[in-house]
C-alpha cells in the first residue's frame, strides 16, 4: 500500500504532496516501465533516477479542479528505512470546493495495489483508498 498526503496551502495557493512507497516496489515498477536497471539507494542511485520518477509520477498521479488538469512538479525524494518519500508540488492552485485525484502508482506492477489518499484543506482531512479498478475520486469541501 502506498500513502499519499495532499495538503492545500491557501496562503501559497499550492498543493503540497508527499507519497510514501516501498523503495523496492518503486525500483521494480521503474525497471519494468523504462527497461533499465534501477537502484534507489542513497549514494548508489541509478543515474537519471529523479527524471524517471518525475516522468512516472506525471503519468500515474493526476489531479484536476473543475475538470482542468493540474501540472505536478516533482521536487525530490527522501529515504527512510525501506520507504521512499516522494515530494511533489502544484503551484497557482485556485481555491476549490472539489478536487479530483487519480492515483495509479504501482498499479501497473501489482494488480491488488492499494493507494491510500488523504486530502487536507482548511484543517479538514478526507481519505479514500484507490485501486486499479477504482483509481480516482472527487473530494468535496
Amino acid at each position: 500500500m502506498s500513502v499519499t498526503d495532499i495538503e492545500y496551502v491557501a496562503e501559497q495557493k499550492s498543493l503540497q504532496i508527499i507519497s510514501r512507497v516501498f523503495a523496492d516496489d518503486l525500483e521494480d515498477v521503474l525497471e519494468k516501465r523504462y527497461s533499465t536497471k534501477m537502484i534507489l539507494l542513497p549514494n548508489e542511485e541509478t543515474e537519471n533516477a529523479d527524471e524517471m520518477i518525475s516522468r512516472y509520477l506525471n503519468q500515474k498521479l493526476n489531479l484536476a479542479i473543475k475538470g482542468e488538469a493540474l501540472q505536478i512538479q516533482y521536487i525530490g525524494k527522501r529515504f527512510e528505512d525501506d520507504r521512499v518519500y516522494l515530494y511533489v508540488e502544484i503551484e497557482n492552485v485556485p481555491n476549490f470546493t472539489s478536487i479530483s485525484v487519480e492515483n495509479l502508482i504501482l498499479t501497473d506492477l501489482y494488480e491488488d495495489q492499494k493507494n491510500l489518499v488523504h486530502v487536507k484543506k482548511n484543517k479538514e482531512t478526507k481519505s479514500k483508498v484507490l485501486t486499479k479498478a477504482n483509481s480516482s475520486y472527487s473530494f468535496t469541501y
